[in-house]
């Protein structure tokens, strides 16, 4: 856990620099901005730590298969699959790292110019992709729907900032060739937008609420989950769990910004957000006995790292921002943390695709042995049926 919270500090003080210094150095004739170089230096930080991780993630053996084997690749969406082989041919030397790396690129540069199109308060939100779970932290896993997920957030732009549906649909269309459960999203903003653009009285979102934790209790999200046609019905193989814990949060969290939505949602992208994180919440609350299916929560989750931000600098007084800046700081370092330590609790150590311990690339003698694991990974994986 250690490495994750000095990564994080690392980037946060980067994010700072960028934000409060504006000196310049002066190289013969050039002028370089410092402020360029600590928000270049914090993106560079953050990729970097994801794309050069090394056996980490649940789905790591997945995609080292599809590295390897064509016959896995034939499960995957189009787009994915072209870049999977183009990264087969061009890897300069990386070999199956490079999937990673690359992905890391292209999905937090992604994020990165959406963040910028919506606000002006870029770094917070950039701190608050990293600090959420089911973001950064997921992403390790979930590559092609955490890249869907980036190419969606920031189509969100022209469905509530600049209006032209076509680029949304367009955009909606390329994502859906990373991860096909992104259709999910695509119609269910553009059926339901006189929904999505207005706010609610506190007796609807708690109804919503309480609805759909009785969905948990009784099981329906499960028996939803078996109707579905498809492959979805395997994800009701595994007996993970949302923690009691966890589920609470979660919905407190959404509870306190919903009501103070009076003093700062106020805009078309604010009312769409606030009902994308309740959203959010209804599906995790619904399906939260069945983890791996929660994980269509998060296309609508990713808002909040817009919209909390403009909560937090909703106040006039500065000394009110950075309170509550740091109180929320605070809170999402608690989940970040937490979300480590329930990892460890899973990790018995028979396998080696867990957040914690920490492994890079270019430490020890993994560069050297990159692929020692790769037969008891892609073993492992036929034994409990994910890959055929």
């Amino acid at each position: 856990m250690l490495v994750y919270n000095l990564f994080i500090f690392c980037v946060a003080l980067l994010l700072y620099v960028d934000y409060a210094t504006n000196l310049k150095i002066r190289y013969k004739t050039q002028k370089l901005n410092i402020n360029s170089l600590a928000i270049f230096l914090a993106l560079s930080t953050i990729m970097i730590f994801a794309g050069l991780r090394y056996e980490i993630g649940y789905d790591y053996p997945k995609y080292l298969a599809g590295f390897l084997f064509d016959s896995e690749l034939e499960h995957w969406e189009p787009l994915f699959n072209f870049f999977m082989r183009l990264i087969r041919e061009v890897n300069f030397g990386l070999d199956s790292q490079a999937v990673l790396l690359f992905f890391s690129v292209l999905t937090l540069s992604v994020v990165y110019v959406a963040v910028k199109k919506f606000s002006s308060y870029y770094r917070t939100s950039i701190l608050l992709y990293l600090l959420i779970p089911a973001l950064y932290l997921n992403s390790f896993s979930v590559i092609r729907q955490g890249i869907a997920m980036a190419i969606l957030f920031y189509a969100l732009y022209y469905l509530t900032v600049k209006i032209d549906r076509r680029k949304y649909l367009l955009l909606g269309f390329v994502a859906f060739l990373f991860h096909y459960s992104s259709i999910f999203v695509v119609i269910t903003y553009l059926s339901f937008e006189h929904l999505f653009n207005r706010t609610y009285s506190w007796i609807v979102y708690m109804s919503g609420i309480a609805i759909s934790l009785f969905l948990y209790v009784t099981h329906v999200g499960r028996l939803v989950v078996l109707a579905l046609p498809g492959h979805f019905s395997v994800y009701t193989q595994w007996d993970f769990k949302v923690s009691i814990l966890k589920l609470l949060i979660v919905n407190a969290f959404f509870i306190f910004l919903m009501l103070q939505k009076k003093q700062f949602v106020h805009t078309r992208f604010q009312r769409y957000a606030l009902n994308s994180m309740f959203l959010a919440t209804i599906i995790f609350n619904m399906f939260a006995d069945l983890v791996f299916v929660t994980r269509i929560a998060q296309y609508f989750l990713i808002v909040e790292i817009v919209l909390v931000p403009m909560y937090i600098y909703s106040f006039k007084s500065k000394l009110k921002q950075q309170v509550v800046l740091v109180g929320f700081i605070t809170y999402y370092l608690f989940n970040f943390d937490y979300a480590l330590y329930r990892d460890m609790q899973y990790n018995t150590g028979n396998q080696k695709h867990f957040l914690v311990p920490y492994e890079n690339y270019l430490t020890g003698n993994v560069k050297s042995d990159k692929q020692k694991y790769q037969q008891q990974w892609i073993e492992y994986w036929h034994k409990i049926g994910v890959l055929k």
